[in-house]
């Protein structure tokens, strides 16, 4: 297998069909409109969607990445990938190693005592990661994810051994709220709760892409493929809040940064799916208590 350098982006594309795949802290920059491999013992990565849809088959179940999407996969997993398209496709591959996943999670399980009498006493074993596509706002790494997108599309200067820990740690965070989400869920079976989990990020990813628009609980239920009643229980189980809630703060929140951009209003009701500018103002006013056009002031607008 050909070394690669873990100092800086890999901008590969017909190289990835002779390759392994099982990268320790590389990060790869694909491109290819025609793709298709079967690996059979992956490194652990990240499969972060940048331009089109690149599609992953891991024990049957189909994964699609595209933009504003990422992918986890463990490691030494076998996986078939696919992508077929009229134009180039690009994604980022981003591996880390067995090393420094351990030594992160040393780091946010152990005390600082611990951590100074055997700095370099590890777990034996990494943890391993719920397999499943993740949006970029869903959580503490799609936040770091989307930061640092744009440097690796761009090629700017990374200090990329603190990168590698600092994903180690944000992915270890993030599985960690997972396992606080999956525990919420009243199901006996783990497999059971997984699989719930899994169609309720469906319905908060379809939430986080649509929310300035007029969503009704039945199209979530189409997408997340649960009763209306069954949806609406496990996702306050799971999420603290409940669908309605989740777009209205969602909603709110995104009015903020309009306010301060200047925009009137009435448009920001328009663009934010409220039934007009009177419904804007009671809803922000109930919860940030104050209306817009102060917090518009407080912000120098």
């Amino acid at each position: 297998m050909t070394k690669f350098t873990s100092l800086r982006v890999q901008r590969l594309s017909d190289q990835l069909r002779h390759q392994e795949l099982n990268f320790d802290n590389v990060v790869i920059h694909s491109r290819f409109c025609h793709f298709e491999k079967q690996v059979l013992d992956s490194g652990l990565s990240i499969k972060l969607g940048h331009v089109g849809e690149e599609h992953y088959y891991i024990d049957g179940r189909k994964h699609t990445v595209r933009p504003g999407r990422f992918l986890v996969v463990n490691r030494h997993r076998s996986f078939d990938c696919h992508l077929r398209s009229d134009t180039p496709v690009e994604a980022f591959c981003i591996y880390l190693s067995d090393a420094v996943i351990r030594e992160a999670a040393a780091l946010a399980s152990r005390s600082a005592e611990s951590l100074l009498d055997a700095p370099f006493r590890y777990e034996a074993e990494a943890p391993t990661f719920l397999e499943k596509v993740y949006h970029l706002r869903e959580n503490e790494l799609g936040e770091f994810l989307s930061v640092m997108k744009p440097l690796l599309a761009a090629g700017e200067p990374i200090d990329f051994e603190a990168f590698y820990y600092t994903l180690a740690e944000k992915l270890l965070r993030s599985q960690q709220q997972v396992e606080q989400q999956l525990q919420g869920i009243t199901a006996k079976r783990r497999a059971t709760r997984e699989e719930l989990y899994r169609r309720l990020c469906v319905a908060r990813q379809y939430i986080l892409e649509h929310f300035h628009k007029d969503i009704q609980l039945d199209e979530l239920s189409r997408e997340a493929a649960l009763s209306k009643y069954h949806l609406l229980r496990t996702y306050k189980e799971a999420f603290g809040t409940t669908p309605y809630r989740q777009v209205l703060d969602l909603r709110l929140e995104s009015s903020k940064a309009l306010l301060g951009e200047g925009h009137t209003l009435e448009d920001i009701a328009f663009r934010l799916g409220f039934s007009d500018r009177r419904s804007f103002t009671k809803a922000f006013k109930k919860v940030y208590g104050m209306a817009p056009s102060a917090m518009r002031a407080e912000m120098g607008g």
